[in-house]
């Protein structure tokens, strides 16, 4: 057997060929990649080339995508603010007109040519308020809130003005998790919705309840707690968690099955006594409650307490939802008989009746007074304690009485309650309350007149009980028992029962006469309706003032267009307020635009004088190699044989 020898020499001048070979191509790379470059201006055209520093660079890029976003956005909300601005400026002229129409017509010797003329003059006043309100910019109105594709403002053929938008201001993001205002909307910008109506409703506590309805839609998040039952020869001690309970009902089942094969047992009810907290009852002995792992659940629930015979919950304060059963208002006594009755309203010029009989749920009753009337905003108030209704009409009363029952005063929803102060009657000119105009002079049935001081009386309550103890069960103050205002009934003879047409009578709604006899009624007017507070239902009272020579009411409308000036610089103010955020807002941005760029430089942008510099060094090392390189393998046929 033979063996063959390499030729050492041969192995030896090979491998050392290789070696520069690669030594030629990663030099020649690297040049070339150095000429890429600087053709380029970038440090890497591909990924791959730079993974660590792409990934940084896709995550700056995006994070100034975004920020181009905000900026765009900025932008256009700058718009709207500006044009709401604007148009609030043009409502602030016309208000200031409006102003000087009414100082002129108040004049002694104005004529009757001149009054139609100062008519005419503010009847366009509020045409070019509608002009100015229905404005829009970028495809959308201003003043309609959400409902941006809708002129938000109408005049009616009755010569109210309708608003069609709703209270849902919109806000646009100006940076990461911050919104802005980017304008107002009818209601709270024009004030063109009358006040909500509303009350307390208190809903009593039930099974159905949930959580997130206590305290007034607060609500409570349910955790951990410790429950020890204790009959003196047993001690039950359990920690439960309760996090799964969405409601009363949820609660009760969880805390019961605890302990239902225990020696003793736990009953959760609703406290009979409050209706408004939980009750927890031990079979025998005591029960305590306590939290558990620094949580607040027993506390939040109102049962946190020491061993007693029975633990009775503190007010859990339910809000109403929809689906609040009509029985458990006003802590499960309801709003009374609803069957003949219902509520009497008065809107836009119409007197109607909504029907609630049958209106199981509060649902059932929103929907009823929604399909009676069209011009309602109604649903459940900001604070989730009752039924909020307000009135979309401008120029006309609003109010909300009896049918007869006590339907509107249960549901909170009654506009002339006894409560209502003497000075916001008459739509805030109130009533007389200096001693010579503060006295009511009623002719009773049997011929004799009572002269009543009210000057000190504050309330329509404390009126009722000047008139009530003049003749104890005789002569009788009450509120309407149909619609709104004050009536007397006097079963002191058979004559008529009236009330002298004097500065207090009139303010009271009770000036006027009634001879039917002793069951007769004189009924009062209404004396406290309300009407939206901004410039149209102002422009559209001053017209008929003027044209009717109403001196009164001139001076209250003058009134009210100084507080409805005032209303708008403070509106002005609120959208100055956004701008100047947004501006600020904006000025960052650009900064961390700057940020952003020196950054990508950095990881992207070719330092060309180090580049040049590098890329010379490179071709000089290259060709040094490679002249080196030629000289020491100087080589021959004889290095292969």
């Amino acid at each position: 057997m033979s063996i063959t020898l390499l030729n050492p020499g041969r192995v030896s001048n090979s491998l050392i060929t290789q070696r520069i070979t690669n030594a030629v191509q990663l030099g020649q790379a690297g040049i070339d990649e150095l000429q890429t470059q600087l053709a380029t201006g970038r440090k890497f055209i591909l990924p791959s080339d730079s993974p660590t520093a792409a990934t940084q660079t896709i995550l700056l890029q995006k994070l100034d995508e975004r920020r181009a976003g905000f900026q765009q956005s900025i932008q256009t909300n700058q718009g709207f603010l500006a044009t709401t601005d604007q148009t609030l400026a043009t409502i602030s002229d016309v208000i200031a007109q409006a102003r000087g129409l009414a100082q002129s017509a108040a004049g002694d010797q104005v004529s009757t040519s001149e009054r139609e003329g100062f008519a005419l003059e503010i009847q366009g006043l509020l045409n070019s308020v509608i002009q100015a309100a229905n404005t829009s910019y970028g495809g959308r109105y201003l003043f309609a809130g959400s409902a941006t594709t809708q002129a938000p403002f109408e005049l009616t053929a009755s010569g109210q003005v309708r608003y069609l938008g709703n209270t849902q201001s919109l806000s646009g993001y100006a940076d990461f998790n911050l919104l802005v205002s980017s304008g107002v909307d009818g209601a709270s910008g024009l004030a063109a919705i009358t006040k909500p109506i509303s009350g307390d409703l208190n809903p009593a506590l039930t099974t159905d309840t949930e959580l997130s309805q206590l305290y007034r839609g607060t609500g409570v998040t349910p955790g951990r707690i410790r429950i020890t039952l204790d009959d003196g020869t047993n001690t039950i001690r359990k920690d439960l968690d309760l996090s799964s309970a969405e409601t009363v009902a949820d609660l009760q089942t969880q805390i019961q099955a605890a302990f239902a094969a225990e020696a003793i047992t736990v009953t959760v009810d609703i406290d009979p006594t409050s209706q408004s907290g939980l009750r927890i009852t031990p079979s025998a002995g005591t029960v305590e409650i306590k939290d558990v792992q620094q949580g607040t659940t027993a506390q939040e629930l109102g049962i946190a307490s020491g061993p007693v015979a029975v633990i009775q919950g503190s007010d859990l304060d339910p809000s109403i939802s929809l689906y609040t059963n009509v029985s458990a208002l006003n802590n499960n006594t309801g709003i009374g008989a609803t069957a003949g009755f219902g509520l009497q309203i008065v809107n836009g010029g119409r007197t109607y009746v909504v029907d609630l009989d049958g209106a199981a749920t509060v649902q059932d009753i929103i929907n009823r007074i929604k399909e009676a009337d069209s011009d309602l905003v109604v649903g459940i108030s900001d604070d989730g304690r009752g039924i909020a209704i307000s009135s979309r009409l401008s120029g006309s009363d609003f109010s909300i009485g009896e049918n007869g029952g006590n339907n509107a005063t249960l549901l909170g929803l009654r506009t002339f309650t006894a409560d209502a102060k003497l000075d916001d009657l008459n739509l805030g000119q109130g009533v007389p309350r200096d001693s010579t105009q503060g006295t009511l002079s009623i002719t009773r049935r049997d011929g004799t007149t009572v002269d009543l001081d009210l000057s000190q009386a504050t309330t329509v309550q404390d009126v009722l009980d000047a008139i009530n103890a003049i003749d104890p069960g005789v002569l009788t103050a009450s509120l309407n028992t149909v619609g709104n205002g004050i009536s007397l009934t006097d079963t002191s003879g058979t004559g008529s029962l009236s009330v002298a047409a004097n500065a207090m009578g009139d303010a009271l709604g009770l000036s006027g006469s009634e001879t039917t006899g002793s069951t007769g009624v004189l009924a009062g007017r209404e004396i406290h309706p309300s009407q939206p507070a901004g410039i149209f239902g102002i422009l559209s009272s001053l017209e008929l003032a003027v044209r009717n020579k109403d001196l009164p009411e001139l001076q209250r409308l003058a009134s009210a267009l100084d507080a409805e000036s005032a209303r708008v610089s403070v509106v002005r103010g609120s959208v100055g307020i956004a701008q100047r955020q947004l501006d600020s807002v904006d000025n960052l941005l650009s900064d961390r635009h700057i940020e952003i760029q020196g950054q990508l430089e950095k990881l992207v942008d070719v330092d060309y004088a180090d580049a040049i510099t590098e890329f010379t060094a490179r071709q000089q090392s290259l060709s040094a190699y490679l002249s080196v390189t030629a000289q020491a393998l100087q080589l021959s046929l004889l290095n292969y044989l």
